[in-house]
């Protein structure tokens, strides 16, 4: 877990072995048939992004009405806030794993 500050110039890249071990930590501990991922398409992060002020986005851990999980993006700005202006885009709609795990490659397939 991160404890530095947010920052709008840092550089978020890893390794493809970290990027492995940090989801297969996950799975190991996450009960079967629990939720895996969520897949964005590209204009979902570029209507955040195209936002007044955005410098990043934060990812939510969310859950439906009747309890299944998603995630709820949302553009901030170079403190780290929300945007939460009146006409600020929140972003859901996300394709789940499971049911579709299909072109996963840093965990088992569900």
């Amino acid at each position: 877990m991160s404890t530095q500050p947010f920052d709008p110039t840092r550089d978020h890249r890893i390794s493809r072995e970290e990027a492995a071990s940090l989801v297969r930590n996950h799975h190991v501990h996450a009960e079967a048939g629990a939720h895996r991922a969520s897949a964005f398409n590209r204009s979902a992060f570029e209507q955040l992004l195209a936002q007044p002020g955005a410098a990043g986005i934060r990812i939510y851990h969310a859950r439906h009405a009747d309890g299944s999980p998603t995630m709820v993006m949302v553009a901030v700005d170079a403190q780290g806030t929300d945007v939460a202006s009146a006409e600020a885009v929140y972003i859901q709609n996300t394709t789940d794993c499971p049911p579709i795990c299909s072109g996963t490659t840093l965990g088992p397939s569900v």
